[in-house]
């Protein structure tokens, strides 16, 4: 044992009379008990420096002492604000910090030093945070950073704004919370904490990972990863390993996603078996193997058409990378993780992932044909949504709805499917409205395909709002990244071409049927539909694309990015 370690080890709360000088009240409540300077100087080291154990395994051992804390010590308060940061990772903290907080009454805060009061701040709000109380949460953290430029102890605004940035991803608001994990990195690193600033930057590539800039938030998260593995922070490890595996989501490399999602569960198991981000990375690991067994099927159902086309004989072997075996493994462990995510959630009584758990749940449900029992969980999670406001998860559900609805009306299940693909149309058009109330470009790519593809049915047949939806699907699109998205802005687009939108357009336009446009648009429109058929038959060579219309191959690279052609050669 270190000399260190010993000074945390000894008697860290004393019988002392209280330093502040105040006289002693007779009440049955107060103690003289009381966190020595030089262990609040080392639990402040600890939370700065990302020491998790042991700054979580003093306060497990002096829990029983903390009870019994004189609330108007100086020491009081700054020790609250250094057990808060540690409510993500123990339970115990959780329930220490409310109990430090009620101890100090609020006619009693006015007594506190500016640095005190600043703690008690800080608290309030994170715990507000931990209470799904964001905006109540952001107005503590606001008020600590408005005295950024007072005497203030630069530990507390650099915290206050990594707190803030969480408050805001809570809220969706990708760009505020980016600029307030951006400032608390900067003021962390001025004061000579890497180990924090390190974590912060961790979230700052999260966020960069959520405004598709996927380049930049794998730098800041590998940067982040080579210092927090000298640490025991096994949350914010997990946060990163959770992050690359949205990221290779989003660039369509499933696999890779099942390998990062299943080391962030363990590191967060490693932490706390019932960890609040566990159930979010359980779901996720599952999106992926399902998303992997919607590959296969669909590589087995190309290769068996391809066979009854050309009459190939079994003899000649699979062309595809799976068997059905493998489907209904990968959907055995990805229903084995939703249930695992669902049992956490009703632990932590998260309402927001377990609505999410249900809505992937309700996805495998539908690939497995099991239609009725996908609507329960559809019903449940939109429930759910409505009751925190989540604007997200509700458009999720919307989409899921959605999905089962046009799936019966395809398959024509039952006897109204006029009613199937109305509720299904209706379903997506309530998941655009909720999306766009988020910054989430998935999202609404998702909303605005989903809802393109119903627009392109039998019942529908409604070519030139599919048209639309597929245009303002691809402006969400990541460029090169052939995902599940992406695959199905193929799909659209295919059918859009079979569906003679194109001529039913030219020949509006030659009436004088505008529609609103300016003539702006119009050129961009046309553009969009002559552009990647000239590319189709130049042998997909941009080169000669921009010889033929004399254009520059700026425009012809974007446009074919918008229609989801990006993967070419020059």
């Amino acid at each position: 044992m270190t000399n260190q370690d010993r000074r945390v080890n000894l008697v860290s709360l004393a019988a002392r009379p209280a330093a502040c000088g105040a006289r002693q009240k007779t009440t049955p409540t107060q103690t003289d008990f009381y966190v020595q300077d030089e262990v609040l100087a080392q639990l402040r080291e600890d939370v700065m420096e990302r020491r998790v154990e042991r700054g979580v395994r003093w306060l497990e051992e002096n829990r029983t002492m903390l009870r019994r804390i004189n609330p108007e010590h100086r020491n009081t308060a700054p020790l609250l604000g250094c057990i808060c940061q540690w409510v993500s990772v123990s339970d115990p903290a959780v329930e220490a910090a409310r109990a430090l907080l009620t101890s100090v009454p609020r006619p009693a805060r006015g007594q506190l030093s500016f640095d005190g009061y600043m703690h008690v701040r800080l608290a309030e709000g994170i715990l507000n945070l931990v209470d799904g109380n964001a905006e109540t949460a952001a107005a503590h953290f606001d008020f600590i950073i408005s005295v950024e430029g007072e005497p203030l102890n630069q530990e507390l605004p650099a915290l206050a704004h990594f707190w803030r940035a969480q408050a805001e991803c809570k809220r969706g608001n990708w760009d505020s919370a980016l600029a307030h994990a951006s400032r608390a990195r900067e003021i962390t690193l001025a004061i000579g904490y890497p180990n924090s600033a390190a974590m912060m930057q961790a979230l700052e590539g999260s966020l960069h990972m959520h405004k598709g800039r996927l380049s930049r938030a794998v730098e800041l998260l590998r940067e982040a990863d080579g210092v927090l593995q000298q640490t025991d922070d096994f949350m914010w490890l997990g946060n990163i390993q959770s992050a690359y595996g949205n990221v290779a989501l989003e660039e369509g490399r499933y696999e890779m996603a099942v390998e990062h999602f299943r080391k962030a569960v363990g590191y967060y198991r490693a932490c706390n078996p019932r960890h609040t981000n566990l159930p979010e990375s359980l779901a996720n690991l599952a999106h992926s193997q399902r998303l992997i067994a919607v590959g296969i099927t669909r590589s087995i159902d190309t290769h068996a058409e391809r066979r009854r086309r050309s009459a190939v004989c079994d003899s000649a072997g699979p062309s595809h990378p799976g068997t059905r075996q493998d489907v209904e493994q990968l959907r055995g462990e990805a229903l084995s993780n939703l249930t695992d995510a669902i049992e956490v959630c009703g632990f932590l009584a998260d309402s927001r992932d377990l609505a999410l758990a249900r809505i992937e749940l309700g996805f495998l449900l539908v690939d497995c044909g099991h239609f009725d029992r996908a609507a329960l969980a559809a019903n449940e999670a939109f429930e759910l949504s409505c009751k925190i406001e989540d604007h997200g998860a509700m458009a999720r559900a919307r989409l899921l709805q959605s999905r089962i609805e046009s799936a019966q009306y395809e398959e024509g299940i039952g006897d109204l499917p006029a009613r199937h693909a109305q509720r299904a149309h209706d379903f997506a058009k309530d998941a655009l409205t909720y999306a766009m109330q988020t910054e989430d470009r998935r999202l609404l790519a998702s909303a605005y395909l989903c809802q393109g593809l119903i627009f392109c049915n039998d019942f529908f047949n409604n070519a030139e709002s599919a048209g639309e939806c597929c245009r303002q699907a691809g402006q969400f699109l990541s460029p090169g990244n052939r995902n599940q998205l992406w695959d199905e802005h193929q799909t659209l687009a295919k059918r859009l071409a079979r569906s003679g939108s194109i001529d039913s357009r030219l020949r509006e336009w030659s009436q004088g049927l505008v529609g609103g446009k300016t003539f702006q648009q119009m050129t961009e429109e046309f553009a969009e539909l002559v552009i990647p058929s000239v590319w189709e038959r130049e042998e997909r060579n941009i080169s000669r694309v921009v010889a033929k219309l004399s254009i520059s191959p700026k425009k012809v690279r974007r446009i074919l990015s918008r229609a989801g052609l990006k993967a070419v050669s020059d």
